[in-house]
């Protein structure tokens, strides 16, 4: 949520679709539009340039100086995508895979239940966006990459989510 509605009367910023400050009551109708930045949430200042646009969506997305750092040479995805399966996305060439839900519900059930399995997503989210980039554009790592890595966990998932479903 890059653009924000700044209360003229408490200066209290609110998402776009209120009418209302949740703060002090007034009308938003003639509230100013601001900027935040997308990963923390800071405002920028008017008129900030983009840092990009979504890989995924399209969507622009806007990052504090801080942020726009540490994305300088990967790939950028709104708060929306940034959570993403990023290698399997690129190796597949689309986010409405359904094999992608497999791997978010192994993620969100059995991954980040455990120490170890918090770790692997932490290093992965770390790794994983300048990976899918390189795979994008090149086909034959796009086939070495769901041979050894995409395929193979993907059966893993299914596996241990097979298991906890029947316990």
């Amino acid at each position: 949520m890059p653009e924000r509605l700044e209360c003229l009367f408490c200066g209290y910023l609110h998402d776009l679709d209120l009418t209302e400050c949740t703060n002090c009551g007034a009308s938003l109708s003639d509230a100013t539009r601001k900027i935040a930045c997308d990963k923390c949430g800071s405002p920028l200042l008017e008129g900030a340039e983009k840092a990009g646009a979504c890989v995924t969506c399209g969507k622009p997305v806007h990052l504090c100086e801080k942020h726009r750092r540490k994305v300088a040479e990967d790939e950028i995805y709104c708060k929306e995508h940034e959570s993403e399966c990023f290698i399997v996305t690129a190796v597949f060439g689309t986010t409405l895979d359904p094999r992608l839900d497999i791997l978010r519900r192994f993620r969100d059930e059995w991954l980040s239940s455990n120490l170890l399995g918090r770790s692997a997503i932490s290093i992965y989210y770390f790794l994983s966006p300048p990976i899918a980039k390189r795979t994008r554009g090149n086909e034959t790592l796009r086939r070495i990459l769901r041979a050894t890595v995409v395929e193979p966990g993907l059966g893993f998932a299914e596996v241990m989510l097979a298991k906890e479903d029947e316990s």
